[in-house]
């Protein structure tokens, strides 16, 4: 059985995180009315590491999740629970 060389979420908060962000992420760059790549540069990360949140592959540090968060002007908290706060 071969295992995959990028390293997944390994807890379900982890994976609960990503799925969150990538909904986050969809929504907005909808919202924006941006491509996808035009996204990528938005948030200061590369299009195969876009894909990779997008699709549940990618494991980002607090850094990446902060400096997305902090590009497209969404709450910390709503970028990882999906979650919007009362303020916005």
């Amino acid at each position: 059985m071969a295992t995959s060389k990028r390293k997944k979420p390994d807890t379900d908060l982890g994976t609960m995180i990503l799925r969150n962000m990538a909904m986050v992420m969809e929504r907005e760059r909808e919202k924006r009315g941006l491509a996808k790549k035009d996204m990528a540069r938005l948030c200061e990360i590369t299009n195969p590491y876009y894909f990779g949140i997008l699709n549940g592959t990618a494991n980002p540090s607090l850094q990446v999740i902060t400096r997305i968060s902090t590009n497209l002007k969404v709450p910390l908290q709503e970028l990882m629970m999906g979650v919007k706060s009362s303020d916005s």
